[in-house]
Formats: C-alpha cells, structure tokens, sequence
C-alpha cells in the first residue's frame, strides 16, 4: 500500500489527551506534565461515562441511515461534555477543548479533543475518535473558534461501491453558536468554559452528493486490434526489410537491342527472381510481385518490387513492403552490381543503417583535426566533515561525426583535497545501440588543481572512394576560465563550491592518438541487432501503463479540494524507455463539483524529479500528455516522439494517440484514512493506437523544434 502526501490536506494524528484537573500549564513549565498526567484516569472516566450517556441518547432517536445505504436522512448532531480551557504562556495564548459529539441520525458517538496546546487565535481542525457500528464510518473532525464562540464539524463517509469501482464520497458541515451557553471561569492559571448537556442544542448539517453528470470526456474509442509482440531488428525479412531495402544485379545479359536479362537479389527477403524485360517500358519479373525498366539511352536500370514479410510467432501478421531503386548500368558491367532501395510502404523511408556517426559527412576529412565543442560546463567541489569530493558535469558533440552527449564525473578525483590523486578520466554513459562493436567511447577529466579539462574520445567513419574507413582514437584539453561561487550550509556542515565556464561553446583541439584503417566494405549492411525505435512505432505502438490512485482522507475534507493521486509508469516500447509520471489533482476525484475527467496532464511526475524517465525518453520523446477518468477506469495517451535508428539524416516523427477502458477495483483503508485504486490482474494490457501518423523531416528542423520547446519551458 502506497501512502502519498495530498495537497490541501492536513493529516493530524490524535494523540492521548492530556487532561488533569481541569487546568492548563504552560507548555514551557515543568508542571505540565505533573498537571496533565495526574488527571489522566480522572478524565478517562469521565471520557467513558460520556459515551455512554451519548450512546443512550443516540438510542432513543428514530432509526436512520449511513449515507452509504442510499436512503439517508439530514444530518443531526448533538454534544455534551464541552469543555475549553485557556492559559497564556510566553509564546502567546494557548488553548484546549474537549466534547463528546452524537451523530444522531446515523446513530454514532465520537470523543473529539485538541490533541496538543492550540493558539485559540488560529483555529485548527482536529480529528475525533468515532464510534459506528457502520462499517463505513466516517471520518469526523471538529474545529472550535474560541473568538466567535463557534463549533464546526465536518464528517466525510467513504462509501464502498458493491462491484469495487470507485467509491463514493459524502461530506457534511455544521456549525452551532455556544456564546449564550457557556459557564466560564477564572483561576490563577487559566480560564475554564463549559455547556451544560442539558443546555446543549441539536444542530442540523448537510450532505454534499455525488455529482453524477460530472464534465463528459471526448472519449478516444480504443483500438480494437489485439495486442501483439514487438518486431526486432533481427526479426527475419521484416528488420532487414526495413533496414536494407536493397538488391544485387547478377548476370546482366543483352540479348539484343530490345530485350535484356538478369537475376535481382534481394537483400530484405533474402530471395531471387529472374527478369527478363524489353527497353520499352515496365515490365513484371516473372510470376513475383517485382517489376523492372531499362533505359538503353541512359542506360538507367530501374527496380519496383512488393514482397511480404511473417513475422512468425512473434509478430503474427504479414507486412507488406514496397521499395524503389535505380543505377546506370556501365556498358561492360560487373557479373554483379548494387542498387540502393527506398521504401515507399509500410513507410516512405531510405534507410542510412550504419553505426552512430559513421556516415557523417566528411566524417575521415574532420577527423583528421580533431576537436570538440563543449556547450555546457558545470563543477561543485564539495567539503563535509573530512570527506571532499567533486562532481563534474559536461555536454559536448564531436564535429566528424555530429555525437552529441552529457558526460558526468563524482568522486574525490575531482576535488583539489581528495585523497586518491587528479588523474582518473570518468567513462561517459553510453545509451543502446544495435551496434555493440562499433559505440562511440568517451571520457573526460579535469584536474581541479590546475583546472584543465580533458576529452578523450574512439570513433568510426565510414570510407569512400579515395580513403578506407578507419577506428579514430583522439584526445584534447584546454585550460577552462571559470566563474566560481560558494554556497555554504553550516546546519549540514557542508561548503560547495560551484564553478561554471564563462565562455561557451568551448572549443577543445585535439590530436590523433591511433587510427586503424578497415576493411572496404566493414561498414557496409552491417546486421543491426536489439530493439528498433522505427519498426516498433510502424508496426507494434503500444504504451503500457496501468495506473493506481491514491485518496488521504484525513479531515477536514472538502469535496471542492478533495484530491486524489495518480501513478503509474509510462513504459513505450518503441523507445525502449519509460517515464514515470505522477499528479495530485481534485479533478481526478470522480463524483464531486471539481472533477474533471476530461482534463489533459502532461506526462510528468509533480512531485518526484523531472530526470525520472530512461535515456531514450528524454532524448526521444516531443510531447507526451494524458487522461484519467477514475469513474469509469478509462485512460487515454496522446503521444509524439522520433525515431531516427534508420536515417539520422532524416527522423521521422510519429503522433500516436489511443485508450483502453480498464477493469479495475477500489479497496478502503479506513485505519490509515486512505483508500486506493488499480486495475486488476496481473497483466494490465497496454494501450495501442486509434490514431497513428508520421512524417520524415530534416534532422536539423527537428533540432531546431526540440531547442524551441526547451525555450519555452
């Protein structure tokens, strides 16, 4: 069971009364407890005796109902006992007050007392001890305004629905004027009032119900596709389709002037066909699903193939793929040559696969220079108690191949008194990759006492014409010019240092330290492995989810601010990443003036940490919002996010939109004030798509969207 703090809400704990003969000490005295302690047997007697005497008039009442049978009559409240005690100590007037209070109609007693010293200017709600043999009691809380002479009391029942859905809430208030009723008196410590019981008047309430027609949701009608499995990158035909849309041409033959011949492999199916066509036009290939043209003025050989994918198991249905491509045909060609496809369905797309950076351009020309820009800079060295550390945090991109990161050191190293030396490089993060053997590492360093910063760095580009491809190791540091200032928090006997560079972005130069020259073709059509964020988000989108919600009912409750709290975590798939999300809003209690089910929330979590989400979610994730309607257990998602594990020249961004009406269940705990909501099972089925469309568009337009957002937060 989660216990979640709820905004607006004061939980208060009663704690055991500390009445003694009637009199108040100071709560700086030393007789304060001798006074309060003495009389505690006393007051317990009369504590009981007051019950009894409140059940027997609650007996000769009409029988009624608890608001949770449905047939409930106006709230009746009666009280005796009453009793305020003030005294004046050094910090100000301080105040008690005790009273049995009958809850007529529904035929329950409770004892109410301030559980500690109270300033009277500064009425407090306090919680009262009840007595139902309802099992639905209520919670009842009371407040006594000691300059109006006035008693409050609000009571909240939590009402179980028969089938576990969302309970039902029922508020009521009251308030009665005792001014012309009480009996005070003075002595030399305190001032004493009491009501007499028989003066006591009855006092009406009234209950808040449920607001049935609450604001209607736009409901998104949920998909009614089955859930499937997610498709891989190694997922036969289907993650070579969509990675290597490509063909070989072997056995170019020209039987004449009209009519040529040749067999066309292709790499996404893994299939051969055998084509024989005349330079007229388009022509099928056989009995297959490809077509082939041949220009003999230009020479242009051009391929339009359709072929279906299975998934298999995993992913049960077929996916159709079509794809172009073309080259000039040499006049003597090669028994075998290349030609380059572009998908035009499941997707427009022309895959660029290959390990991070590695097909930058001009990816061997820069990196015969190499050098880094730093555009973010931040180092805290730390002292507490004899133990010195630092933390050291840095954000760079290299220009040979475009890899943007954020690297983070902490440890003593980075602290001019630590104790282990200033030589330790800190190995920077590294996010998934379908190319294990080819990452990207990288280190960094600064030595705090000289305050130079270090960059070392392995890298790939690719090859072309005139050059191989080859593995780059490179390293570089600059002296940093920094802005510095402490913040010192002597409670925590800690003293922190922050320095910022003052010049950004920084240029660090860097020199060749190894470069190893590979194999022509050791990046071509390399076999991509793992998750990929593109197949997933055109064939398998689901967000699984669920939720829970949790409701602190500590009095006093009022149904326009009575919040509820929901969680859950956001797994998407297609990214491989999560997002923890979480709101206290009074618009998610059903039933009451201030739901609000249609409302939108953006996945976030409002009280926990805005890093709590996995790499790939920040990096990849545009724009996330939700709903919740806990009446009804629907849940919708409203989704956009890129992908650019095939073409990092040219992501593509997806919107997805969808919702699922849950089966879920609401159990009470009414010892802890709380109650709470899930879906049932184990499993809970994700959310798929109504909705799904993407476009592709120029890496740098989408930078320069996601900089925007980042301006407007």
């Amino acid at each position: 069971m989660r216990f979640l703090h709820l905004l607006g809400l004061t939980t208060i704990r009663l704690a055991a009364p500390a009445w003694g003969d009637s009199r108040i000490v100071a709560s700086d005295s030393p007789q304060l407890n001798e006074h309060f302690n003495a009389g505690r047997e006393a007051w317990l007697r009369v504590k009981q005796a007051k019950s009894v005497h409140a059940r027997s008039k609650a007996a000769a009442v009409p029988a009624g109902a608890s608001p949770c049978t449905g047939d409930f009559e106006k709230p009746s409240y009666q009280f005796s006992g009453f009793q305020f005690n003030q005294t004046t100590i050094p910090a100000g007037d301080r105040s008690m007050v005790r009273l049995d209070l009958t809850d007529v109609v529904n035929k329950g007693s409770t004892s109410c007392t301030t559980p500690y010293l109270q300033d009277p200017n500064t009425p407090a709600w306090n919680e009262c001890d009840g007595d139902y043999n309802d099992g639905a009691r209520p919670k009842t809380s009371f407040k006594y305004t000691a300059a109006a002479s006035e008693l409050e009391v609000n009571q909240i029942w939590i009402c179980e629905a028969e089938n576990k859905t969302h309970p039902l809430l029922y508020f009521s208030n009251a308030k009665v004027g005792v001014a012309e009723l009480l009996n005070c008196v003075d002595d030399e410590t305190q001032t004493i009032c009491t009501v007499a019981d028989e003066g006591a008047p009855a006092f009406d309430g009234e209950y808040v119900t449920p607001v049935w027609n609450s604001d209607e949701v736009d409901v998104i009608p949920p998909s009614d596709k089955p859930v499937t499995s997610t498709p891989w990158n190694p997922t036969p035909c289907i993650g070579t389709s969509f990675s290597y849309p490509n063909w070989d041409v072997q056995n170019f033959t020209s039987f004449d002037d009209y009519e040529i011949g040749f067999h066309l492999y292709n790499h996404g199916n893994n299939e051969t066909v055998w084509c024989v066509i005349q330079t007229s036009g388009w022509e099928g290939c056989g009995e297959s699903s490809t077509a082939a043209q041949f220009n003999k003025e230009t020479r242009e050989l051009s391929v339009n193939a359709a072929w279906y994918c299975s998934g298999g198991e995993d992913y049960p249905d077929d996916v159709q793929f079509r794809a172009r491509g073309s080259v000039i045909v040499d006049p003597e060609p090669a028994s075998s040559f290349f030609i380059k496809g572009r998908l035009t369905e499941p997707l427009e797309l022309a895959p660029n696969v290959a390990p991070e950076g590695v097909n930058h351009p001009d990816c061997l020309e820069i990196s015969d220079a190499p050098s880094w820009v730093v555009t973010s800079w931040v180092w805290d060295e730390r002292w507490r108690d004899g133990y010195n550390y630092g933390v050291l945090n840095a954000a760079f991109h290299n220009p040979a191949t475009g890899f943007n990161l954020t690297c983070e050191g902490n440890g003593e190293e980075l602290n001019r008194d630590g104790r282990y030396g200033h030589d330790r490089w800190w190995g920077c993060g590294l996010d998934r990759t379908p190319f294990d053997d080819y990452r990207i590492q990288s280190a960094i360093k600064l030595d705090p006492t000289t305050e130079i910063f270090s960059i070392e760095q392995t890298w790939y580009c690719n090859g072309h014409e005139d050059r191989l491809p080859a593995k780059i190791k490179a390293s570089g540091n600059i002296s940093t010019t920094l802005d510095c200032t402490w913040n010192n928090d002597t409670a925590e006997n800690t003293f922190i240092k922050t320095c910022q560079q003052t010049v950004l972005p920084l240029t660090v130069e860097g020199s060749i330290e190894n470069r190893t020259e590979l194999a022509p073709d050791a990046f071509f059509e390399l076999a991509p492995g793992g998750y990929s964020c593109t197949i997933a988000s055109v064939l398998a989108t689901q967000w699984r989810s669920g939720f829970s919600s949790d409701t602190l009912y500590a009095g006093p409750a009022d149904p326009a601010n009575f919040r509820t709290r929901a969680d859950f975590i956001l797994q998407f798939v297609a990214m491989d990443g999560f997002r923890a999300v979480g709101r206290t809003d009074a618009a998610l209690t059903p039933f009451l003036p201030s739901s609000d089910p249609g409302r939108w929330y953006d996945c976030v979590d409002d009280a926990g940490s805005p890093e709590d989400s996995s790499r790939a979610w920040a990096r990849q994730s545009l724009e996330c919002r939700w709903q919740l309607d806990l009446a009804t257990g629907y849940m919708a998602i409203n989704h956009t996010w890129f992908c650019d594990d095939k073409d990092p020249e040219n992501p593509i961004i997806f919107t997805g939109y969808g919702s699922r009406f849950y089966d879920f269940s609401c159990y009470i705990y009414r010892d802890d004030d709380e109650y709470s909501c899930d879906p049932t099972g184990l499993n809970v089925p994700p959310i798929l798509p109504t909705e799904l469309s993407w476009k592709s568009v120029p890496a740098s337009e989408l930078k320069a969207q996601i900089a925007a957002k980042e301006g407007r937060k």
